[in-house]
């Protein structure tokens, strides 16, 4: 009778170690994942990726949607693989960090080897999955700067401008306005090099979710601009302090 039960034991331990396996696998290769998922309605993640301007490493940005959780970092071993098979992607253990007040996220990649990645994660009856990334700090590094100028001829509504990346080949601008001590307070998307504040006429994309205050006289704030590429890198990322008048 003892040597039965523990028969039966082992044989439950064993397939629940099998079962865990098979779940792991499924995490692993972002193809599996998705068709274990494949019940749920496919969604996207806004994601790129640039420099660290602190260290050698890559920050992964995404904006996570009110309600989303576990999110995930799937990447490839090299760039010279096809981008849109998602077998080519396995998950990566990334710590997160918040960014820009807190309003977006960023998975931080201390790898030195150039590959491409893809931001995952959920909301209720979704999975969310970003666009390829191309990772190219290696061949090209973003570059930091204080490339903005700030027209404030108009009380309280500065008009931002600044130039193309040197390699001139942006696909869209990611601007961000910040608050003394790191607050958020806007995030924008334009094609054009400058936005005014807040005309959203030339607005293509807000992470938004009501309207921004007002600016306030004598104020500090600090205006961020991402320079993308249509393979969501980020080849320039200029920001200025003002006072707003």
């Amino acid at each position: 009778m003892h040597s039965k039960w523990i028969l039966i034991v082992l044989i439950l331990l064993f397939s629940c170690s099998k079962d865990e396996k098979s779940t792991n696998l499924s995490n692993t290769i972002l193809s599996d994942f998705l068709q274990s998922h494949s019940d749920k309605v496919l969604d996207e993640v806004i994601a790129c990726a640039g420099s660290s301007n602190y260290e050698d490493a890559v920050l992964i940005y995404f904006y996570p949607e009110e309600g989303s959780y576990d999110f995930k970092y799937y990447e490839t071993e090299s760039v010279n693989v096809n981008p849109d098979d998602f077998s080519n992607y396995k998950l990566k253990s990334l710590p997160t960090e918040g960014v820009f007040g807190n309003k977006l996220s960023a998975f931080k990649r201390n790898d030195l080897q150039d590959a491409w990645g893809i931001v995952t994660y959920q909301t209720e009856g979704k999975i969310h999955k970003s666009n390829p990334i191309r990772i190219k700090h290696t061949q090209q590094a973003t570059v930091y700067n204080f490339d903005v100028t700030i027209d404030t001829s108009v009380r309280l509504s500065p008009e931002f401008r600044w130039n193309e990346s040197e390699l001139q080949n942006d696909a869209i601008y990611f601007q961000v306005l910040l608050e003394q001590n790191n607050i958020f307070i806007s995030g924008t998307y334009t094609f054009d090099r400058f936005f005014r504040y807040y005309d959203t006429s030339n607005v293509v994309l807000t992470i938004n979710s009501t309207i921004p205050p007002k600016l306030e006289i004598a104020n500090n704030y600090q205006f961020i601009v991402l320079g993308v590429s249509l393979d969501n890198w980020v080849n320039s990322y200029s920001y200025k302090n003002f006072t707003a008048e």
